[in-house]
């Protein structure tokens, strides 16, 4: 009988051992800094974007060697207004064919349309913004560096003022209307041109340390010449100051759109 009372009384402590424990709730570990990819995915209007490929807009027919240009100062915005700006944040997006730069160094052909974010604080985010460009600090003196900024990648030049700047976008190829052929070159730089987008995403953005997140934007390059007599002015740069702006501001206002979220 002694025994019995002491299994049963051993029963009972486990028991309510047991009972405890299931009663303690696991502790919740807060959620951490994220990362997310930003795309920038060249297009052609419908088409996917290709180098030495023909496409057919405008009634013109475009032919590209290179597309370049530069984001800067990233900046994600989350759902109670406030900014998360992305340290050193220069990037040369691009896709080219290999071209001799400044130098008798010849820049490698390249294609490049991601960039990884890491460290974003955790949190719903509701839009993307950034530059296309360089900002004064930085293009009036290329000895300061930050994030991607090189003199080495051709994307400066030394013939639109008295000091050397860095070009914030280029576009190369060439241009068939009817018979006429035109080889184009659409640059854009200078501190005017220096121009911001911001784009609503389609829904809110979560980033945090349980996935990695990814926002892909469209760049439309058929956007870019969009308003302007291409086969009047093939040559698109500071000495077409007029023309150089309207494409600067194009940038700004047409050719970026977001594809999708996730």
């Amino acid at each position: 009988m002694k025994k019995f009372l002491s299994i049963i009384s051993i029963s009972a402590i486990l028991f309510t051992s047991c009972s405890k424990n299931n009663d303690v709730k696991p502790v919740e570990v807060p959620e951490t800094a994220g990362k997310a990819t930003l795309t920038f995915d060249a297009v052609a209007g419908a088409s996917d974007f290709a180098l030495n490929k023909d496409f057919t807009a405008s009634g013109k027919t475009w032919n590209f060697t290179q597309l370049r240009y530069w984001v800067s100062n990233v900046v994600l915005i989350n759902d109670k207004g406030e900014e998360y700006k992305v340290p050193n944040s220069y990037y040369l997006m691009e896709e080219n064919n290999p071209a001799e730069t400044n130098s008798a160094y010849v820049y490698p052909a390249n294609k490049r349309e991601s960039i990884n974010l890491t460290d974003i604080p955790a949190g719903d985010y509701k839009s993307v913004k950034f530059s296309v460009g360089v900002d004064t600090k930085y293009n009036s003196n290329l000895s300061l560096q930050a994030g991607e900024l090189s003199q080495l990648n051709g994307m400066t030049n030394v013939s639109w003022m008295w000091a050397t700047t860095y070009i914030f976008s280029s576009l190369k190829g060439k241009v068939t209307e009817g018979t006429t052929v035109k080889t184009i070159a659409v640059e854009t730089g200078l501190d005017a041109n220096y121009k911001s987008v911001t784009l609503a995403l389609p829904s809110t953005l979560h980033i945090g340390s349980s996935k990695s997140s990814t926002i892909s934007l469209n760049t439309d390059v058929t956007k870019i010449t969009d308003g302007v007599d291409i086969m009047a002015t093939p040559t698109i740069g500071a000495s077409q100051a007029t023309v150089m702006a309207s494409v600067a501001t194009n940038y700004s206002t047409k050719v970026f759109t977001v594809k999708s979220v996730n």
